[in-house]
């Protein structure tokens, strides 16, 4: 099988734990793409903030951002795709977070919310390429200032993420999409959105069926974009979830293991 298309997730699986990418991972990356393989970058950060992965490539690229929610082209900035969160249902998440005291994040498209100024939500800005607009107690209040909303997000303890990332799918269903995308963070989408439906319609959209397509993640966010993929991997450091339905498990993102993928499924 000659694989088309690499999808990878950057915090936890491309970058190290200093959020660093490694010269064996950037060099993996130019032989793949030099070996016509299209290197697909797959975050739950916004467009603004993949430069670091955007400079590595020659080649306009598509990036999957915002959990899904966005597609952009690397270099003309072409927006490819765009699935806002039903705002009623946005409403809902976010009065559910107030309600239990958590700090808070929106994104509406390339801007930048909070709920309150906290070190949570000023931390989170601060890894960021984005200021915070302003602090906003009922998200109603902004609804005529912007086009939607792009995902809510929950910032808190793993343990009490772990606990509501249930509570909060049992509570929802599937009117969106919930899924914790680092150990601190739950994050909410449009149950057309994330980071599977995303990459199938780049597939479409770039002729390259599923079985040519490698997808590498560590967390559950990364979840239906590995079931989607033809070859799944999980990082080492994943969740136990990731790794459940993952066809390989690599080396973790401390040893360059989108390197590692590529050298030994690609080149």
């Amino acid at each position: 099988m000659k694989y088309k298309l690499i999808a990878s997730d950057m915090d936890g699986t491309l970058l190290n734990d200093d959020s660093v990418i490694t010269e064996r991972n950037k060099q993996a990356i130019i032989k793949a793409e030099n070996a016509g393989v299209m290197f697909v970058t797959a975050t739950g950060r916004p467009f603004t903030n993949t430069v670091v992965i955007n400079e590595i490539l020659t080649k306009d690229v598509p990036f999957i951002v915002l959990n899904g929610a966005e597609v952009h082209m690397a270099k003309s900035n072409e927006l490819l795709l765009e699935r806002f969160l039903d705002y009623d249902l946005a409403i809902e998440a976010f009065a559910l977070g107030q309600e239990l005291g958590i700090a808070q994040i929106v994104w509406t498209g390339p801007y930048l919310w909070a709920n309150r100024i906290c070190d949570k939500t000023t931390g989170y800005e601060s890894r960021s390429s984005e200021r915070i607009r302003s602090a906003i107690t009922d998200l109603a209040t902004i609804k005529d200032k912007v086009k939607g909303v792009s995902k809510v997000l929950w910032i808190d303890d793993p343990e009490r993420i772990e606990m509501l990332s249930v509570e909060m799918s049992a509570h929802f269903g599937e009117r969106l999409t919930c899924a914790s995308s680092m150990s601190h963070f739950l994050e909410f989408i449009g149950s057309n959105a994330g980071k599977g439906s995303a990459l199938k319609e780049v597939g479409k959209l770039f002729g390259i069926d599923r079985s040519e397509i490698i997808a590498i993640g560590d967390n559950y966010n990364d979840v239906c974009m590995l079931e989607y993929a033809g070859f799944s991997v999980a990082v080492d450091n994943a969740v136990d979830g990731v790794k459940a339905v993952a066809d390989y498990v690599t080396v973790s993102n401390n040893n360059d293991a989108v390197a590692e993928v590529i050298e030994r499924f690609v080149l």
